[in-house]
């Protein structure tokens, strides 16, 4: 059943109850009996080969069960994966030879009776090696540079227009300047972990943080040769990700070959430490922007050069250009180009807006350095170059609500009372800035199926293999499930977390909610189809005799003619008198249907005050307002929640975080979050949220295209925007950092 609102009811969290009494369980809080733990050995070089492995002391440690090496570990496949069958972290499997890849890598692993046994014995192992020069950067790993064509389906080098002879046109105002962002590393509250439980040679149950259970069910299935139905994967709650558990990583494959090796449950839990070596983080990248303008701030070229790196047993793209300055601004003549650095430190993963992110910092604060040049407000600069079209595809944006995104959030944020010069604002002695910037998430859809039961007493159970994060999802689930059922939101419940349940896709690309939304959609139909096949055949039915495309739901409860709504049954009658307790249906997994007419992308606007003591340049975010188009809002305090979350890291981006590598040794330095700086309470500001636009039922029935990440997108321009209006100066290596505006 549509609707046309564009929020939703502000409900709590279904799970709430759960989280706040502590009876939600995380993977690694399930009680398996006599479960044992590893501890694993990590290299402290970053390249080269392990010349010897002495575990004898640590094998004769209490409580010691097994140390497994590449000498000894039981052997699997490679599995090759994919979105639909789950993604690998690494290429090479864990412990599969004697080459070290990068500093952190496991080269062993220990399993004891306690945790306590496995870390003390794992200190006693001995690994020597026969060190090699490593790469750490981009300068060491220039000859093995490689510019990729496509990033998952998508085209990474764009062409569109003259852009040379643009750039050479001594009558446009040009612009060209190169940004930095640091390495970061995901620091979701809940660590990553596995339970791997052996039920004789051919059966795997594990539990695992994980964003993509179905991911890990496959990946487990090729990789050690079972049936797929044969491993089971739970994992009904996880605390935070942000792309870091959309992969499998090694840590898993590991518990399972640990647990294979003993002949018991292991349990693999990663401490902080491990989580800056073992589970990926966001790449750093060097954006140079070259622009071209006419004098009334009409753009005529943008070059966008991007490097990035990768790591030496996987290949991973982080696509800024593309997915910045390819799709935002109309534009005649844009070239994105970038070329990926291998390099030997961990593999690069999904971190929140992976290319969007990095790739609107340097696109939005070249836009702001242009502003100035052209003496131009940085809203109209955006306004004067909007893009009804998409401007390398060229078909029209659905349901694009940009413009007004940015009117609201100018009225809320107070822009027009904002100083057009830079060091002009103060409150008393500090020095005051306002900033702005545009944010964008592309609109993702992919597979997923559901299945349904409704009860005879009205209540309804819906199940799908998707996830919860922490985000919301039980409960927006819910809330679509109650709409489009026709049941009442307090007779549903949505499970989630198994893979024994119908496929869900990886919970990443901002597409959980449009896509199994969608599964939502064509599943309730055919439950409304089996209660219209029920009451046809029933003589004592308002529907008896009726051909079953006349039926539809006609109003929460009740199937009925779609020309007279009047004629109608009622669920709990059509059950009762077909003496059923129950029905059940489940929607088929197949492709999403695509619609190559238009392009689908989500829009903001983030607005933002610094405040900044001249004496000690500490930058304070004192106010921020961010307003989002994204479609139909299925939940407004959730989705307000969604947004807020991606703010806030948008700002330790801007101004906190960086993982810091030992120049000789490649291994973090920063690896705890004493040294990583992520925001406090103190750090952040009440943060506005606003939402325009209207439901995009062109891109699924539901009307709702994702929001977990585009808050962040855009957020750390706003901030570095800010900081050059108050000081004047222009920082474009991130974090900005007191040292930075001495």
């Amino acid at each position: 059943m549509a609707t046309t609102n564009i929020l939703g009811p502000a409900r709590s969290r279904v799970d709430g109850p759960l989280k706040v009494t502590g009876r939600a369980k995380y993977a690694v809080e399930f009680v398996v009996p006599q479960c044992s733990y590893a501890w694993p050995v990590e290299s402290n070089i970053a390249k080269g080969k392990i010349t010897a492995i002495d575990s004898k002391a640590a094998q004769a440690a209490p409580g010691v069960l097994k140390i497994l090496t590449h000498e000894n570990a039981p052997k699997i496949k490679k599995a090759s994966g994919g979105m639909m069958k789950g993604i690998p972290g690494e290429q090479r499997n864990p412990l599969s030879d004697d080459e070290v890849y990068y500093a952190g890598q496991y080269v062993a692993l220990v399993v004891a009776r306690t945790i306590e046994q496995a870390r003390y014995a794992a200190s006693l192992v001995r690994v020597s090696y026969a060190p090699e020069e490593p790469l750490l950067n981009m300068e060491d790993a220039e000859h093995k540079a490689k510019k990729p064509k496509k990033n998952n389906d998508e085209h990474v080098q764009l062409t569109k227009g003259d852009v040379e002879s643009a750039l050479q046109n001594h009558d446009l105002v040009r612009l060209e300047q190169t940004y930095y962002t640091p390495t970061e590393t995901h620091n979701p509250i809940e660590m990553s972990g596995t339970i791997a439980q052996w039920d004789g040679d051919k059966k795997l149950n594990v539990w695992d943080a994980t964003q993509f259970v179905k991911g890990v069910q496959n990946l487990l299935a090729e990789s050690f040769d079972l049936e797929v139905e044969n491993v089971r994967v739970v994992s009904p709650f996880v605390g935070g990700a942000f792309g870091c558990k959309g992969a499998t990583w090694p840590h898993v494959l590991l518990a399972a070959m640990a647990a294979k090796a003993t002949g018991t449950p292991v349990k693999f839990h990663l401490p902080r430490k491990l989580m800056f070596t073992g589970t990926g983080h966001r790449t750093p990248t060097r954006q140079t922007l070259t622009m071209a303008a006419t004098t009334d701030g009409k753009l005529q070229a943008i070059r966008h050069v991007s490097d990035t790196l990768t790591s030496p047993v996987a290949e991973f793209t982080e696509s800024c250009g593309a997915r910045s300055t390819g799709l935002m601004y109309a534009c005649p003549a844009i070239r994105v180009e970038e070329t990926v650095f291998p390099v030997n430190i961990a593999t690069p993963t999904f971190m929140r807006a992976p290319g969007e992110c990095p790739g609107t910092f340097a696109l939005e604060c070249a836009l702001d350095e242009l502003s100035y040049l052209l003496q131009m407000d940085p809203v109209q600069l955006r306004l004067t170059n909007h893009a009804d079209n998409h401007p390398t595809k060229d078909v029209p944006f659905s349901a694009k609500h940009l413009k007004e995104a940015y009117q609201l959030g100018a009225e809320k944020f107070g822009w027009s009372k904002r100083e057009a010069m830079h060091s002009k604002m103060r409150d008393g002695n500090l020095l005051v800035g306002w900033g702005m910037a545009t944010a964008t998430y592309p609109a993702h859809k992919m597979s997923a199926a559901a299945k349904a039961t409704l009860r005879a007493d009205g209540s309804a159970l819906v199940q799908c293999a998707t996830h919860d994060l922490g985000t919301g999802a039980y409960t927006a689930f819910t809330q679509i499930s109650s709409e489009q059922l026709g049941v009442p939101f307090e007779k549903v419940t949505f499970e989630l977390g198994k893979s024994d349940f119908p496929f869900g896709p990886v919970a990443g690309g901002s597409n959980s909610t449009g896509t199994v939304g969608t599964a939502i959609h064509e599943v309730a139909l055919l439950l409304h189809g089996a209660l219209a096949d029920l009451a046809i055949a029933d003589s004592k039915s308002s529907l008896h005799g009726a051909k079953k495309d006349d039926i539809a739901m006609v109003v929460p409860g009740r199937i009925g003619f779609k020309n007279d709504s009047a004629k109608s049954d009622s669920y709990t009658d059509i059950l009762r008198r077909a003496g059923k307790d129950a029905i059940a249906v489940e929607s088929k997994l197949g492709a999403p249907e695509e619609n190559k007419k238009l392009a689908f992308q989500s829009w903001g606007a983030q607005f933002c005050e610094v405040k900044i003591d001249p004496l000690l340049p500490r930058v304070q975010v004192t106010r921020f307002v961010s307003v989002i188009n994204g479609g139909r809002i299925v939940n407004e305090k959730t989705a307000r929640s969604q947004i807020m979350g991606g703010v806030v890291m948008g700002i330790g981006m801007a101004l906190t975080e960086e993982t810091a590598y030992d120049p000789k040794t490649g291994m973090p330095v920063t690896a705890n979050l004493a040294d990583y700086h992520v925001p406090t309470n103190a750090d952040i500001p009440p943060i506005e949220v606003h939402f325009v636009g209207e439901p995009d039922f062109a891109f699924n029935p539901i009307g709702a295209r994702g929001l977990g990440e585009i808050g962040i997108t855009g957020t750390a321009a706003a901030v570095a925007n800010a900081v050059y209006h108050a000081t004047g100066k222009r920082v474009r290596d991130l974090p900005i950092t007191p040292d930075k505006l001495m």
